[in-house]
């Protein structure tokens, strides 16, 4: 039985261009809800957890609010049954950066350097399922990390204002050697359980992938994921993701743990923030 361990840390900037966005904005503002103590800025019009750089610790949703930042730091641990890992629109538009640091059979290195782009089609449920597009270019910076592309549709949803639900379909491409190409999608859904600050999430998360990373000559960590998910917020701006997936065949780990912390700053005013979802339609 053999663990894997891989940690990252990720920056996503939300960029505003504000040509014509102002006399949109004014336009389409019909009520000004002035935040407390304990809600969140908002993009779009979006709800306050799915504006951010994701809605669980797989899935990523929509775009981050305008100039805010997100700071992020996650650890990823697997657990294999057998064999080794091979490597022991402007105004919605965000950008990201993510390192990787991996620790594997007694060795610690730095994996990969990671640049995102994201951009929403529309504002707020003004489309169906908020579809935004992530396109993201990984360096490889070890000998068995190879330079990689993945291109995402996000789509995310919330009905009735309670239960938040994400889809990321991806395609993800690697360059050099063997020029492998897997695919596959991740889902999640959450629901408050404190309320109304919404300081507690849970739900539940799958992933599936058609290839990925090779397991000796021919095998690959391939098939179906599936666990509990939850998500705490400590305070404002701390969030804190924990997802347990259990593998559901002999091709994918029997237990993989994902964990991000997130911490957000920057963004609107208060004057320019929603309330929470679980007291909006009440």
């Amino acid at each position: 039985m053999q663990h894997y361990l891989c940690i990252s840390a990720r920056v996503a900037v939300a960029i505003l261009l504000v040509a014509g966005a102002a006399g949109q904005e004014m336009e389409n503002r019909q009520v000004v809800v002035r935040a407390g103590a304990e809600e969140l800025p908002s993009a779009y019009g979006a709800p306050p957890d799915l504006s951010h750089g994701r809605i669980s610790t797989l899935t990523k949703s929509y775009v981050l609010s305008p100039f805010s930042i997100e700071l992020e730091a996650g650890y990823e641990g697997s657990i294999f049954r057998h064999g080794l890992p091979a490597h022991g629109l402007p105004v919605r538009f965000t950008v990201g950066v993510q390192n990787q640091i991996e620790h594997f059979a007694g060795e610690t290195r730095d994996r990969s350097f990671s640049l995102e782009a994201r951009y929403a089609l529309a504002n707020w449920n003004k489309l169906l399922l908020n579809p935004a597009i992530s396109a993201e270019y990984r360096f490889g910076l070890s000998n068995v990390a190879r330079d990689s592309g993945e291109l995402a549709l996000l789509i995310s949803h919330d009905f009735p204002h309670l239960i938040e639900w994400a889809m990321n379909i991806f395609v993800d491409r690697e360059f050099g050697g063997k020029d492998s190409t897997n695919a596959g999608f991740a889902q999640s859904v959450e629901v408050p359980v404190l309320l109304p600050e919404e300081k507690l999430e849970v739900g539940l998360e799958m992933e599936y992938r058609s290839g990925g990373e090779t397991i000796g000559l021919e095998r690959k960590t391939q098939g179906l994921a599936i666990g509990p998910t939850l998500a705490w917020r400590p305070t404002k701006d701390a969030r804190f993701d924990l997802s347990p997936l259990f593998g559901c065949s002999d091709h994918t780990p029997a237990v993989q743990v994902f964990a991000v912390f997130s911490f957000s700053f920057g963004g609107p005013g208060g004057g320019d923030v929603e309330s929470p979802a679980s007291t909006r339609g009440h």
